[in-house]
């Protein structure tokens, strides 16, 4: 199955793939705000948006 998945996403054109990328990016991202508590800061709700994207607190 996954040579399958990666002959697939070699068939595609680059700019195809990073398009593809950047919107599982996006989805990921929106499913983080969700899930974000209510009543965070604007920095607090980047923070936390940050640690669900990468697993770890912002490094600054």
């Amino acid at each position: 199955m996954r040579a399958r998945q990666q002959a697939y996403w070699m068939s595609l054109s680059e700019e195809e793939r990073l398009r593809r990328c950047g919107r599982l990016f996006a989805t990921a991202k929106r499913f983080a705000e969700e899930r974000a508590p209510k009543g965070l800061s604007t920095e607090e709700r980047k923070r936390f948006v940050f640690r669900e994207l990468y697993g770890y607190d912002r490094p600054y």
